[in-house]
């Protein structure tokens, strides 16, 4: 039975599916970070290879009727970032299947790619991401490639987890000084990191493990404080969504076909706060009244469409 792999490799998480040539699911998995950008490159391709390994496990000759795998990876842009991911799958299938030939083709696209065809089953239109960071794509329908924003917590991210959990945790230290009014961040804050007073949470954050991803799951915090009223809470996840409207329409600005075409929102702040996806949705919608939306609960996950795009590139024979 010929099966088909796709990888939806994130900066907090990481996904992978097998499907058949039909395209039933037959097994998933998940790991860790596998962006090279979130962690150390040599972390992210040993996680990569555990996220495989577990994936095979599951199968006995999932690994050796592999027609193709798939990889839509954050935060991997440049033609060497992807060959190096390439070439590290690639050697790893090898040593799997133990032969010297090249019997499983690789193909390393961009996050934008894999969750199109998972909810539009193509790969052009408009896709906004918002999860532990935040990015727009646009691609043609000839096949050019547009993007805005991503450029990471440091230098951009609006309207990500990252930026959200962060403010957040701002938000509960201004209301701690009285420079903002009491939120019901605090508390929350409190209980989920086990903190006696909100003055320990300085210690906490500048330990040496606290990073990224614990940023960005604070921002879980902000979504349950703004869905029960509090201000502080629903005026930054508010400003984060415009902001994040406003890099979309940037991008489609950059190209004819993109305002009235359909534009697909994809991750954790997308499916878990409405407030942050109406609002959204409402500002985006000012710019560009012809947009067509597309949400979808029920979509197959970004891995899923990474191997729907692994089966589709094998049966035209296209190469990386």
């Amino acid at each position: 039975m010929r099966v088909y792999v796709g990888v939806d490799g994130g900066g907090s998480n990481t996904d992978a599916a097998v499907i058949s040539e039909s395209g039933e699911i037959l097994a998933r998995v998940s790991g860790g970070p596998t962006n090279p950008h979130s962690v150390p490159p040599e972390q992210a391709l040993s996680e990569l290879q555990r996220v495989l390994e577990q994936l095979f496990n599951l199968g006995s000759d999932f690994s050796t009727n592999c027609e193709g795998i798939c990889l839509g990876m954050s935060g991997v842009d440049t033609i060497q970032e992807r060959q190096l991911i390439a070439d590290a799958v690639t050697n790893y299938m090898k040593s799997r299947n133990r032969q010297e030939s090249e019997s499983c083709p690789v193909w390393v696209v961009s996050e934008g790619e894999i969750a199109l065809m998972a909810s539009l089953g193509h790969i052009h239109g408009v896709l906004c991401i918002s999860g532990t960071g935040s990015i727009v794509y646009g691609f043609t329908l000839e096949g050019e490639r547009y993007r805005a924003g991503g450029w990471g917590h440091l230098l951009g991210d609006e309207g990500s987890g990252y930026r959200i959990g962060q403010r957040a945790l701002q938000v509960v230290m201004q209301s701690y000084d009285g420079v903002l009014p009491p939120t019901r961040l605090t508390s929350l804050l409190l209980k989920n990191l086990n903190l006696r007073d909100i003055s320990e949470l300085k210690a906490r954050v500048y330990q040496t493990d606290w990073g990224k991803t614990e940023t960005a799951s604070i921002a879980r915090l902000a979504i349950e404080a703004a869905e029960s009223g509090d201000e502080a809470a629903r005026a930054l996840i508010i400003d984060e969504a415009a902001q994040l409207a406003d890099t979309a329409k940037a991008l489609i600005a950059r190209h004819p076909e993109f305002a009235a075409t359909q534009v697909v929102l994809s991750g954790s702040l997308f499916r878990y706060a409405a407030l942050f996806r109406n609002t959204f949705i409402q500002k985006l919608s000012g710019y560009y009244g012809e947009l067509d939306f597309v949400y979808r609960e029920d979509a197959p996950a970004p891995a899923v469409g990474a191997a729907q795009l692994a089966r589709r590139r094998s049966s035209l024979n296209e190469s990386f």
